[in-house]
């Protein structure tokens, strides 16, 4: 089984179960409680932050993006 096919098995549970997938996904991609990141975390954050510092007209704000989802 693919990612897709996972998303879409995923997709077809009902809400509640949806959301317990969720939450454990998230808690599984949380940092540790100490605050400790990985070298690989750590790096993707310091190139993604050095990204939006060199095109800060490429990101949105907030307020821009709860627009585009619909908020």
């Amino acid at each position: 089984m693919d990612k897709d096919d996972l998303i879409r098995r995923a997709l077809e549970l009902p809400l509640e179960e949806q959301l317990d997938v969720a939450q454990a996904l998230w808690s599984q991609a949380s940092p540790p409680p100490d605050g400790i990141l990985s070298d690989d975390l750590q790096t993707l954050l310091e190139a993604r932050l050095l990204e939006a510092r060199q095109n800060p007209e490429a990101g949105v704000t907030w307020e821009e993006m709860k627009v585009r989802l619909g908020w």
